[in-house]
């Protein structure tokens, strides 16, 4: 007798259980991944940034040396009580922590970086020239119109020239009043500024040319105020 089936097959019901048995794994399977994913979601470890895992070291602030008023007495009554603009320049401080330090010092007989009235002699940096310009009340204005009026070419050569000179104890010359065309123009210049700022200015402003945006943005830095540049 022959398994081959000879009469017509019952394709509806045949499709319905293949539907149904379909739909029976796919939500099996569905169901599945779904649990895996919750365990998976429970099971993996929440990320979280390697630096946020890391505490930030805070620095810790530098606390500041008080000196009291016999220190600042004792430097008053040195020697020394004329060179707290150089002794500032030396260590970086302004001129009251100068003053303390310098009386603390001379207190308990710890040696000053020069000798009292030896404080022109001392081999000043540049950069110590110009911090004693402007711990001893030089402002830009100043440097600016002297650099116009020497012909220097930067301004901060001619804060070195005038430091130099208050450490010495010696007359700065003040600033002009007025000023020339060129002048102007140079102070433009000197102050650090170049033709790509001039021409910037001159878009700004919208001027005939760029010489002419620098002459007057030299007037503005002569007269103490800034540039939009």
């Amino acid at each position: 007798m022959s398994n081959r089936e000879t009469g017509p097959r019952n394709t509806t019901g045949a499709a319905f259980r293949r539907s149904a048995a379909t739909v029976a794994v796919a939500c099996a399977v569905a169901g599945s991944l779904v649990g895996l994913g919750s365990v998976g979601a429970l099971a993996a470890p929440e990320r979280t940034s390697a630096h946020a895992s890391i505490p930030t070291a805070q620095p810790t602030p530098v606390p500041k040396v008080q000196y009291g008023d016999a220190d600042i007495a004792r430097f008053r009554a040195s020697p020394y009580a004329d060179d707290a603009v150089a002794l500032a320049a030396v260590w970086g401080t302004d001129l009251a922590t100068a003053k303390g330090r310098a009386g603390a010092d001379l207190r308990t007989g710890t040696a000053l970086p020069f000798a009292a009235g030896d404080a022109a002699s001392y081999p000043f940096t540049p950069e110590q020239q110009r911090d004693a310009f402007f711990l001893g009340y030089g402002d830009f204005r100043q440097a600016l119109g002297l650099a116009v009026q020497w012909g220097v070419p930067d301004v901060y050569a001619v804060k070195s020239k005038l430091g130099s000179k208050m450490l010495a104890h010696l007359p700065v010359p003040l600033a002009p009043t007025t000023y020339t065309e060129a002048e102007e123009a140079r102070a433009f210049t000197a102050s650090g500024y170049d033709e790509g700022d001039a021409a910037r200015l001159a878009a700004l402003w919208q001027s005939p040319s760029t010489y002419s945006a620098e002459v007057r943005a030299g007037q503005a830095l002569l007269a103490g105020d800034a540039l939009p540049v």
